[in-house]
């Protein structure tokens, strides 16, 4: 990894957040075809909603670890590449700090585990992904 490459790690805040990827912000993804899909993910075992248009593959991608796509530098799909979330705009937009956002996303993946264990309203956590991660709320 280049120095550009390691300070651009450092300052991304995708890193260890994988909101977009584990099915927390969106459920399903599209693709173009079976090539978009690419043979990392059909190793995986990943198999394409082709009854849906545009073709979509259900989440969460078995190629995030910890918030960390595996196949990053394999094969993504195009959306994969092409999606920015409300968050990492504002960080590139110098509107909000890296750390800033990382906090956001601490506070959004704890209010998702609380969610699960029945300890706070799925409300809750729907407000904070269309206020900070999605596109078009």
């Amino acid at each position: 990894m280049t120095p550009s490459e390691e300070s651009a790690n450092e300052q991304s805040i995708c890193i260890g957040c994988g909101l977009c990827c584990d099915g927390t912000v969106v459920t399903h993804l599209a693709v173009r075809d079976e090539s978009d899909l690419g043979a990392p993910l059909r190793g995986l075992g990943v198999e394409i909603i082709a009854a849906a248009d545009p073709p979509v593959f259900e989440l969460p991608c078995p190629a995030v670890c910890d918030g960390v796509c595996t196949i990053h530098s394999l094969h993504r799909p195009s959306a994969c590449e092409q999606f920015e979330c409300k968050l990492s705009r504002a960080v590139l937009d110098g509107e909000v700090s890296p750390e800033e956002a990382r906090s956001v996303i601490s506070a959004t993946l704890g209010s998702r585990e609380q969610v699960r264990a029945g300890l706070l309203n799925e409300a809750v956590l729907q407000e904070m992904l269309t206020a900070y991660f999605r596109i078009g709320d």
